[in-house]
């Protein structure tokens, strides 16, 4: 049997970017960034960076924190930089100063911050705050909590559904953060794309280079999806090692997406490609990601199969029964998810995918075509 196919996955940008932030306000150091990082990744280290010559200097004047199109920093450093004294410009990309964000901003004004819209993003004087509660509504995004928590110093002391509360707790509560930690994090998001992948190759085997069960992660929870459609996962020294054990008819199957929003377009992408029925739920908030995620999921595969929405947070895209097409031609909508879901179909003919660019944000490293 051949050797499997080494994949070097990028690290996870949502650990990594809690670790950069909490060790840096710990200790006034940088924890290392990689050429081969996730692009967010290198924005917030540029921001953090930007925050340590402020504060050396004691310069007066305004310092410019660019955070792109990062939805993480946008939100991390909103309340960052509240408690942080100096005066601020926080900007973004149009698009991201679009996405919600006010519950945050109302909850620290409530409490003390002094910011203030203007045309090019918010204008923040940063002062010395301390929170006595964490009471946010976290609706929208659970970033909100996070960014509080991380401002603070401090987890609140609760359990959270939600995984990525809990990378922030779990972080916060880490004695130390160095660089070995925060090394080999591989990025069970990009490695999903993989295992996908797999199901749709006939004796399929991947090498997930630094990839672990024992992970921080809320997308490590499809392990127990794809064991039911036939994908072996073993974890060695090396990584996860990927098997495709062998081709079944996968029956109806209905999946909360709640904790696990990142990977909704890639299985529904996967649902059409293998093809079987799948009824999804938890989507509400996919329409306020990089773009009307939602939205554009379903009237790209409608040209495929059918698909009903049920609801703002539902729908079912049904088993496809013709054959797909042997040319496709999809726009990336400038949305990293969306260039590795589209992928999928380069199993099955030719592929052209526009602005795939975006996808540094993420995965820099995806070269899929060189495997093919």
């Amino acid at each position: 049997m051949p050797e499997p196919i080494p994949i070097f996955l990028p690290r996870s940008k949502s650990i990594v970017i809690r670790c950069l932030i909490v060790h840096y306000l710990r200790t006034g150091k940088l924890l290392p960034v990689f050429e081969h990082d996730p692009n967010d990744i290198k924005v917030v280290y540029k921001i953090l960076q930007t925050i340590d010559s402020h504060r050396k200097t004691s310069t007066k004047k305004k310092s410019l924190i660019d955070v792109e199109d990062c939805g993480a920093a946008y939100r991390f450093f909103m309340a960052i930089l509240a408690t942080i004294p100096g005066k601020w410009m926080l900007v973004g990309t149009p698009g991201l100063l679009r996405r919600p964000i006010l519950p945050l901003v109302k909850f620290l004004q409530k409490h003390g911050a002094n910011i203030e819209k203007v045309e090019q993003g918010w204008y923040i004087t940063g002062k010395e705050l301390q929170f006595d509660d964490f009471e946010i509504d976290t609706k929208d995004t659970s970033q909100y909590l996070s960014a509080l928590m991380l401002a603070q110093q401090r987890e609140c002391g609760a359990f959270f559904r939600n995984p990525y509360l809990n990378m922030t707790k779990s972080i916060l509560e880490r004695p130390n953060i160095d660089a070995s930690f925060a090394l080999k994090l591989a990025d069970w998001s990009a490695a999903v794309f993989w295992i996908a992948n797999a199901l749709l190759i006939q004796n399929a085997r991947y090498l997930l280079k630094d990839l672990h069960f024992d992970c921080l992660q809320g997308d490590a929870e499809i392990v127990k999806w794809f064991a039911k459609f036939g994908i072996l996962l073993n974890e060695n020294k090396q990584g996860i090692e990927v098997k495709h054990l062998q081709q079944i008819d996968i029956n109806k199957q209905h999946i909360d997406f709640t904790n696990t929003p990142d990977i909704a377009i890639l299985m529904a992408t996967l649902a059409v490609c293998y093809p079987f029925e799948l009824t999804m739920t938890g989507l509400e908030n996919l329409n306020l990601k990089e773009s009307n995620r939602l939205d554009i999921m379903i009237e790209e595969l409608k040209k495929i199969t059918s698909v009903k929405k049920h609801s703002e947070e539902s729908i079912t895209i049904y088993k496809r029964i013709g054959e797909l097409p042997k040319k496709y031609c999809f726009d990336s909508y400038n949305d990293h998810r969306f260039v590795m879901a589209w992928s999928l179909f380069k199993n099955f003919g030719n592929v052209d995918i526009t602005n795939t660019d975006c996808i540094k944000k993420s995965y820099p490293g995806f070269v899929y075509d060189k495997l093919l």
